[in-house]
């Protein structure tokens, strides 16, 4: 289904695609997408986008990543970058997780190109029902058991609904997953009422905890994003043991590795390139008046990491931070903290951005000089609350986004196997992450590679 608006004929405008990206195995986007995206000029892609699709094409990348709270761009700034670009003569391809008119905030956007007249059409995507299904074997409707399905969102908590059909899917509900279970056991849905959480469906991480209605209520497991929550009597025996998770999952570094079969293996692709870090000269000026600054923030691991291998870079060591107050958010942080010897004077754990800016309000945080090492992404949310404190706050890029995605990308605990192309990915490795699980069998392409295996890891 496509739909088209007029282009001015006075205005060299350029074109938009809203494209629906599937639910996360980059397989699953259609040929279509795929000719359109390697075309397109820019590219604006969400937090549910796998790296390993987006750096397949040549366009200008823009992340414009939002979750819940911690938005790197609000909706308003992303329709304002899609119509710029557009209005420079580019062809734009705005990609979205999943499916643009599922819950996908497809319509705002193309509200927003019809008032500047800018040309449009929409490429539908695998929405993560439909995914989830699949991946899972849980059949969205069967016959004699379920004949009707509802698509439903966990938010907002005070407007749940639980429409009477005989399959229920509820999208965005890591942070309520017990709202929602509680709103539909007042609707009258039976306590054995079978129920399945699927995380990152149809990525090789795909996770599946199932259980009753009246289990799940009484569960304190977390739920973390993107998470899907599936209700009814569809839910079936086979999903322990389904398809998708027989095959052995192999991490694949550079190019392709054509001795794995699909038919036996998911191939996990990694670029494992070497991304450019931070701005040395912004950095160095931080670094040499450290000891001005009454608070560091550390909000997750990779800015630990890189804001200490920086400092060491420049001479010095955590004496230096002696005058800081320490605060980390998430214990990620706070373990990569204790690595470097230091143990936080705070360590938070909020919900989002805006329990971060609630935090340091009962803290009596203000009229400080605050440093939050970070990515080149600036979290204006947070600062603008912080400084709303009568904080003065510096953000302080220690490393590229592109690194956080890399390794944040790769979940070791679903990985059988690592192919090595090239020495070079060997090193690029081993600069990433380190070390190589015991357990994780290891195969490279040729002696060199081998060699360089053996030298970086024993």
């Amino acid at each position: 289904m496509t739909a088209t608006a007029p282009i001015p004929e006075t205005q060299k405008q350029g074109y938009v695609y809203i494209i629906g990206a599937g639910p996360g195995d980059p397989e699953l986007l259609t040929v279509k997408a795929e000719r359109v995206l390697h075309d397109a000029d820019v590219i604006l892609y969400d937090d549910l986008v796998s790296l390993e699709l987006v750096d397949q094409f040549s366009g200008l990348k823009i992340y414009t990543g939002k979750r819940k709270d911690c938005h790197h761009f609000e909706q308003e700034e992303i329709n304002q970058e899609i119509v710029r670009h557009a209005r420079q003569g580019k062809t734009v391809a705005r990609l979205k997780g999943g499916d643009p008119f599922v819950f996908g905030r497809g319509g705002e956007e193309i509200d927003e190109l019809r008032k500047n007249g800018i040309g449009y059409e929409i490429i539908p995507g695998i929405t993560a029902a439909h995914g989830a299904s699949a991946y899972t074997e849980i059949p969205l409707t069967m016959r004699k058991i379920s004949s009707s399905v509802a698509f439903c969102t966990g938010h907002p908590v005070s407007k749940i609904q639980v429409p009477d059909a005989d399959t229920l899917v509820y999208y965005m509900v890591a942070s309520t997953v017990h709202d929602v279970l509680d709103a539909v056991a007042a609707k009258g849905r039976s306590g054995n009422t079978k129920v399945a959480v699927v995380q990152n469906a149809t990525r090789y991480n795909q996770q599946i905890f199932t259980g009753t209605l009246d289990e799940f209520r009484a569960r304190e497991r977390a739920v973390y994003s993107p998470a899907l929550l599936i209700i009814g009597d569809n839910i079936n025996q086979f999903i322990a043991e389904n398809w998708h998770s027989k095959k052995k999952k192999v991490l694949i570094t550079g190019g392709e590795a054509k001795r794995y079969s699909s038919t036996e293996y998911i191939m996990v692709h990694f670029p494992c390139r070497q991304i450019e870090g931070a701005d040395l000269s912004k950095v160095n000026d931080s670094l040499r008046q450290i000891e001005t600054y009454g608070v560091l923030l550390f909000q997750n691991k990779f800015s630990v990491k890189y804001f200490f291998k920086l400092l060491f870079d420049y001479g010095r060591d955590v004496r230096h931070l002696a005058k800081s107050r320490i605060i980390s958010t998430g214990r990620a942080a706070t373990a990569e903290l204790q690595k470097y010897g230091v143990i936080p004077d705070q360590s938070l754990e909020p919900e989002g951005c805006g329990d971060i800016v609630g935090m340091f309000r009962e803290q009596g945080i203000a009229a400080e000089s605050i440093l939050i090492p970070g990515s080149n992404l600036i979290d204006e949310y947070l600062i603008n609350g912080l400084q709303a404190l009568g904080n003065r706050v510096t953000p302080l890029c220690v490393y590229k986004h592109g690194a956080q995605e890399l390794e944040q990308s790769i979940d070791f605990d679903f990985i059988d196997e690592i192919y090595f192309a090239s020495p070079s990915c060997v090193n690029n490795f081993s600069t990433m992450f380190g070390s190589i699980p015991e357990r994780i069998t290891v195969t490279c392409a040729d002696q060199r590679t081998e060699e360089e295996y053996r030298k970086m890891f024993g």
